[in-house]
């Protein structure tokens, strides 16, 4: 009787604890979502559905805050320093983690991850490594499968309208080719585009490791699977080439002349029909990913060599802002996220029957009714989930899952993979040397030189003025240091 009495009262014990835990109102977890902007009439009843998992989960429910990327990092900025409430932030895409690491935006994670992560641990191991800087986590990947190459997206109907094959992969000699097709084919109509030039696309055009900075203000590592030299990337013997091509591109009518100025985004002279394609990053997540821009079918190919790196991996990646009220809740429901596939479904496609439909093993399109242009929820940016447990819009197929492991499986590994660079002592001359690259490098990069060799060469000059060959070498010198650890 007295262990039968013992076994009651803890039971009881038990159980009223539990009353107790679940009594508590259950805390909001606001996770934002990149977008182009729109508004998405759907999100609260996918909260709903995600709140029914995570309710009794982990007595939590979640807020999805869409922000529009061309305000992405001035509204993230602002919300956190203004000490407004947000939980999980994607760090990488337009803030990189790094710098946020060092402007105080976001919480250590180790302890976090330790003790309320075991699937994130378990999924990503040794990759969360790309979310230190000088030893402490601040960020966890977005995806474990980031390998990714230089590729370029096209219209394929077009392509196959003109009898064009875009070979695969393709070099940059035949896309100019290609280009040159079109012109003769179709006047009207432009090969690519070099957007507003305040981000390079030379990493499409060559393997680079570029430590967090989307202008090279960090110098490069140069085909980082077999190379760990940092350089500065705009006196090499590739930058001029590549801005040689872009301005010989431009004088040939292949490429818009305004495209520095205009404003217009690729994607929406791509979707116009007054574009064939455009580089972008190639790897089998990419396709189904680009192909919801568009009403026509595209074709992708690969121009460099796929690689696993630490910017591939710092492309997306979860912070937890200072602002955030209950970290502990945060990375409870970010781990949920990786574990339970329904609730990485939900962030990412919606609600099966009103957002999309399965038409095979793992593959969706829109659900009857859904106007692709105007859906009611859409996934753009960010990323949510481990990737395998997540439906794949078409063109994918039921093979995609397999195409994403062996894409992975054969990259090549890069060399510094795992490394950050932490600029905080070279901080005064990054300042410098990012301004610098924003007089320079759009005009450059965007075929609007006259004088090629002349306009480098003053570039180079202010890039070095500024302190560029500083930077370079406290990079090297981390790096080394790093490396012999």
């Amino acid at each position: 009787m007295k262990k039968l009495l013992s076994m009651f009262l803890t039971l009881t014990m038990v159980l009223s604890l539990v009353a107790v835990a679940h009594a508590e109102d259950p805390y909001e977890v606001i996770i934002e979502t990149v977008t182009f902007g729109a508004e998405y009439e759907d999100i609260p009843a996918i909260e709903e559905a995600i709140n029914a998992i995570t309710i009794p989960a982990i007595n939590v429910t979640v807020k999805i805050l869409n922000v529009g990327i061309p305000q992405h990092a001035q509204k993230i900025s602002m919300m956190i320093a203004g000490g407004e409430k947000a939980d999980l932030v994607m760090a990488g895409l337009t803030l990189p983690m790094v710098n946020m690491a060092t402007d105080g935006m976001l919480l250590p994670l180790d302890e976090l991850v330790a003790n309320y992560g075991p699937d994130i641990q378990a999924l990503f191991g040794d990759q969360l490594n790309a979310g230190k800087l000088s030893g402490v986590l601040y960020a966890v990947p977005a995806d474990a499968y980031t390998a990714q190459s230089g590729g370029f997206i096209y219209n394929k109907e077009m392509a196959d309208e003109l009898g064009i094959t875009v070979p695969n992969p393709v070099t940059v000699e035949e896309l100019a080719n290609i280009y040159a097709t079109i012109k003769e084919k179709k006047p009207e109509v432009f090969g690519t585009s070099f957007g507003t030039g305040e981000t390079s696309n030379a990493l499409y055009d060559y393997n680079l490791e570029t430590y967090g900075s989307n202008v090279y203000a960090y110098g490069v590592t140069l085909n980082q699977y077999e190379n760990t030299e940092i350089v500065n990337m705009y006196a090499t013997e590739e930058y001029k080439a590549y801005v040689l091509r872009h301005k010989e591109w431009v004088e040939k009518g292949f490429v818009p002349s305004d495209s520095m100025t205009s404003g217009v985004l690729n994607k929406e002279r791509i979707a116009a029909g007054q574009m064939f394609g455009m580089t972008t990053n190639y790897s089998p997540l990419e396709a189904p990913t680009q192909q919801g821009n568009y009403t026509f079918p595209i074709g992708m190919v690969e121009i460099t060599k796929a690689v696993s790196s630490t910017s591939g991996l710092q492309e997306r990646m979860w912070g937890i802002p200072v602002s955030c009220k209950n970290p502990q809740k945060a990375m409870e429901f970010l781990n949920l996220m990786f574990a339970n596939a329904d609730v990485a479904n939900l962030l990412s496609n919606g609600i099966e029957g009103l957002n999309y439909k399965l038409v095979d093993e793992g593959v969706i399109t829109y659900a009857d009714g859904v106007d692709p242009s105007a859906p009611g929820y859409d996934r753009i940016f960010s990323r949510f989930g481990d990737q395998m447990k997540v439906y794949q819009w078409e063109p994918a197929t039921a093979d995609f899952y397999a195409e994403l492991a062996a894409f992975n499986d054969n990259a090549l590994n890069s060399l510094t993979l795992g490394y950050s660079f932490n600029s905080e002592n070279v901080a005064t001359e990054v300042a410098a040397v990012n301004a610098v690259i924003a007089q320079y490098a759009p005009a450059l990069e965007c075929g609007m030189v006259t004088d090629v060799d002349a306009a480098l060469a003053t570039f180079n000059d202010q890039l070095v003025k500024a302190g560029i060959n500083r930077i370079i070498e406290e990079n090297q010198r981390q790096l080394a240091e790093w490396m012999a650890q």
